[in-house]
């Protein structure tokens, strides 16, 4: 057994939004970035930090900063779990960019339903960036800002071109929000949590829920013990609060009586029948050229048969 055992926990979100603004989580610019030495290399991820923190100055025509909040590889976080200790730290540390600094980035990117295929890909060849917006815009207004997004990553990726075919052409990427029709205890919300997630996920490259979350959580503070009890469910979720989990809000109520599942399929997927639970509300966001272009930087590819940006 390790002495650490690490988990992905969720992005800070500090932010506070205008008032009077009407933004939605399904609100998304996407880029997949191609690094020249592939993801989990320390001079790539160096390079990635800064660019990626500098994108939440960029503002709209408007002269207003439009970005809500970031998912990406560098913007997440991990928890540290010894014994009956918990401490926050990011996912991606400059300091700890070491050949196994970079194994335990790989394994928990890898292992977490919530990083694996939407921020990277299997192979490690490429990463996603997801940029939640915080106002409404049209179609022309998203492909300018997804344009200002580009450029500024492009001042640590010259030699690179843009293209509007990708690996996630052709995917959306849906969310269902369930209420449980009966009044059960948290155990028995968790079992019928964990059934409705399989469904939802069936066919999907990718599908999570808040019981995802809590049970990396217990798996990382108490490695080879299931969830058996409501309290157990109850204790997990108020850690999770305390390393601020803004995916874990945004996937279950603190009273575990709303949750949220999201998967992201090819095309538009059918919303399967999902027993124990009501359904209040559905959502599909789709892959376009307005919202999502793809930043190569392979040298073999980069200027070769692409149209360079």
């Amino acid at each position: 057994m390790h002495k650490y055992h690490f988990i992905y926990a969720c992005i800070i979100s500090l932010l506070a939004l205008p008032v009077g603004v009407v933004a939605q989580d399904s609100d998304w610019l996407v880029v997949t970035l191609y690094p020249s030495q592939g993801v989990y290399s320390a001079e790539e991820l160096s390079k990635l930090v800064p660019v990626i923190e500098s994108l939440w100055t960029l503002e709209d025509k408007q002269n207003r900063t439009f970005i809500r909040n970031i998912d990406s590889i560098t913007t997440e976080n991990t928890v540290v779990a010894q014994a009956d200790s918990v401490q926050f730290r990011r996912l991606v540390e400059l300091n700890d960019l070491t050949e196994s600094g970079l194994k335990t980035i790989k394994t928990i990117v890898e292992e977490h339903p919530l990083l694996q295929r939407r921020i990277v890909d299997d192979s490690g060849e490429f990463l996603n960036i997801w940029v939640n917006l915080k106002y409404q815009y049209g179609e022309e207004e998203q492909r300018t800002l997804l344009t200002t997004i580009t450029t500024a990553l492009r001042t640590q990726y010259k030699a690179c071109s843009v293209r509007n075919v990708g690996p996630l052409t052709g995917m959306s990427l849906q969310s269902v929000d369930l209420e449980p029709i009966a009044n059960t205890p948290p155990l028995d919300t968790f079992k019928q949590l964990s059934k409705a997630n399989t469904q939802y996920g069936e066919g999907a490259l990718q599908s999570y829920s808040a019981e995802d979350i809590l049970t990396m959580l217990n798996s990382s503070m108490n490695p080879n013990q299931t969830i058996t009890s409501s309290e157990q469910i109850e204790q997990l979720y108020m850690i999770a609060e305390s390393v601020r989990s803004r995916h874990l809000h945004t996937l279950a109520s603190p009273s575990f009586k709303r949750f949220k599942l999201v998967r992201m399929v090819k095309g538009g997927a059918e919303l399967p029948h999902l027993s124990g639970f009501n359904t209040t509300k559905t959502h599909s966001w789709s892959v376009n050229e307005s919202n999502y272009q793809i930043l190569e930087c392979r040298p073999e590819f980069a200027l070769t048969n692409i149209e360079q940006y």
